[in-house]
């Protein structure tokens, strides 16, 4: 975007990456942590996006893109209606690197739960309990890590804080 204004590029920059799409993610097969195997790679482009992910069939990975190009970036993920009732695949959102972290309260079931400074990975971990359509993770981005800014699950004990098994 931009602005045209010598000096304030940096302001375009920020709400560049504040603003985006709605896409739906269906994975055609289980994604993992390791490289090549996500469902899908983040990137700065992707800075303001909402994606709507059906879990039903597939487990579905999201590799966010290095903190340290992305000050400012948010990103919203929301499991889908067609992954209500979902009892055995997951939803899960990594970092870029291991140095960086995902932190902030992580609410599930009524419960809260802490993404502390060792975290670089967050779950919908089925095999806690059903998955609900409208579950959801907002995130964004300080350029050094990444901060949960809301969260919500249907089932306790869905959010799993995890390092993330790259290999």
């Amino acid at each position: 975007m931009g602005i045209p204004f010598y000096g304030q590029n940096k302001d375009g920059n920020a709400i560049d990456n504040s603003v985006g799409v709605v896409k739906h993610i269906k994975p055609a097969s289980d994604g993992t942590a390791v490289a090549g195997a996500e469902t899908v790679i983040l990137a700065s482009s992707d800075g303001g996006n909402r994606y709507f992910v059906d879990i039903s069939a597939n487990t579905a990975t999201f590799r966010l893109p290095s903190a340290y190009t992305n000050k400012g970036m948010q990103v919203h993920f929301h499991l889908d209606i067609a992954s209500d009732a979902e009892a055995t695949k997951d939803l899960l959102i990594f970092t870029d690197s291991t140095a960086e972290y995902i932190m902030g309260p992580l609410i599930d079931g009524g419960t809260i739960q802490d993404s502390g400074v060792s975290s670089d990975g967050l779950r919908i971990d089925t095999s806690d309990g059903a998955a609900g359509g409208g579950d959801y993770a907002s995130l964004i981005c300080d350029g050094k890590h990444w901060y949960l800014t809301s969260s919500g699950a249907l089932t306790a004990g869905a959010w799993n804080v995890e390092t993330a098994t790259r290999a």
